[in-house]
């Protein structure tokens, strides 16, 4: 052990020396300067101490699961969560055109951008980030948040794990999944196993916990058929995790299976409130639908103790006509007025009908619900009937509803 010190030790005492503080003056954007630059104030200190400390002596990854993770504990972030992607940004395929600052069209942002993009989301209260991730290798996306740190001027994260886009589950269409299939259960085993080893415990210090367990969300659980319920247990036996679903707020489990998967799962918030085409109409049976998920989730505890969390999701606008093969009418609200009637139907049921966290929202592309600062184009710009709050205008609904500052 003194050799190994020794071995470090003109290492670590140049760290500490005096005089380096311009030492990446003339590359701004290395890695050293961008994580001095934005270290997370709300990252675990003892959690970020060992992580320093496992990179300077190489300790590699553990032989066995930790029994808790010492995160940033989900119930303390106050502020909006900021739903972001590895995607490169369609022009033709996109009704939200970010502004050139925040994004280059047929590109993935470049690491300036997503520290811009985070910059953006903490100056309008934004108080984490959920990441789009698979760990299907063939896609490349955990090399991409790794080439930018996993966003760490953004501060506290989670993952959002894409088992439908990109799958390596069968069959490979965005269609649901039979979870009886053992082939498919040991997919989904594999990817938290690699979620958990290769996201979760090296960046533990700034990944988002529930009790000491790693918050993990499926925008389609409702996709995943047949015994789910028991592989999410299974997963839950071995490692420290906190599954969140996205079950469709518009109606209730009815078949069996699928009430054991709700009852398996930890915690529930939508993607996105698509569908009509009336704004006001998809507001409305929002909220109906989370008076009743409230109602069975109550249901739930009485008979099994366990409570669950129900987030809520904060929709700006559905479009996707842009997309191919979609035939969803677009949707957007017809004022800034009814986008903030929306907003404030969700703080005012947060503590009740929602927990006191959140709400969740679409940062990016390409479904037309980004909240990202846009471009007000001939196409995009407000007009009468028609509100798109292009330019900072999404942004600032969030800010004065649900902002750090104004909880």
């Amino acid at each position: 052990m003194l050799s190994k010190f020794l071995v470090f030790a003109p290492f670590i005492l140049a760290m500490i020396m005096p005089g380096c503080e311009s030492c990446d003056s003339s590359m701004p954007l290395s890695p050293t300067s961008i994580s001095a630059e934005n270290k997370s104030p709300t990252a675990n200190p003892i959690s970020e101490a060992k992580e320093t400390m496992g990179e300077i002596l190489g300790n590699g990854q553990p032989t066995e699961a930790p029994k808790v993770i010492n995160g940033v504990e989900l119930m303390s972030i106050h502020g909006w969560w900021a739903n972001i992607y590895p995607w490169d940004y369609i022009p033709e395929k996109s009704a939200v055109h970010p502004v050139s600052r925040l994004w280059t069209p047929y590109q993935k942002p470049s690491p300036f951008q997503m520290m811009e993009q985070c910059r953006q989301i903490k100056d309008f209260g934004g108080g984490a980030v959920v990441l789009e991730y698979s760990p299907n290798q063939n896609l490349d996306w955990h090399n991409y948040w790794l080439s930018n740190d996993f966003v760490n001027g953004c501060g506290s994260f989670f993952l959002l794990y894409e088992h439908i886009n990109g799958t390596r589950f069968i069959p490979a269409n965005d269609g649901p999944k039979d979870m009886n299939n053992p082939y498919n259960r040991k997919v989904f085993k594999d990817d938290i196993d690699f979620m958990f080893k290769n996201v979760i415990v090296p960046y533990q210090s700034r990944y988002i916990t529930m009790n000491g367990r790693a918050v993990i969300y499926m925008w389609s659980s409702v996709q995943m058929t047949g015994d789910f319920a028991s592989l999410l247990l299974e997963a839950k036996d071995k490692y420290p995790v906190f599954f969140i679903g996205s079950e469709g707020m518009l109606g209730l489990p009815k078949r069996p299976e699928d009430l054991e998967r709700v009852k398996a799962l930890d915690g529930f918030m939508e993607y996105s409130l698509g569908g009509p085409a009336n704004y006001m109409k998809a507001v409305q049976d929002y909220r109906a639908g989370s008076y009743k998920w409230r109602q069975l989730l109550r249901n739930i505890e009485v008979e099994t103790g366990k409570k669950h969390l129900l987030i809520p999701t904060f929709q700006a606008a559905y479009d996707d006509t842009k997309v191919p093969g979609r035939t969803n009418p677009a949707m957007y609200p017809r004022s800034l007025e009814e986008m903030e009637y929306h907003a404030r139907l969700i703080k005012d049921a947060m503590g009740t009908v929602y927990d006191r966290v959140g709400p969740f929202v679409v940062y990016e592309l390409p479904e037309g619900a980004a909240v990202i600062e846009s471009q007000c184009t001939p196409e995009t710009v407000n007009r009468r009937g028609r509100y798109t709050g292009c330019g900072l205008g999404r942004l600032e609904v969030l800010s004065k509803f649900f902002g750090r500052g104004a909880w």
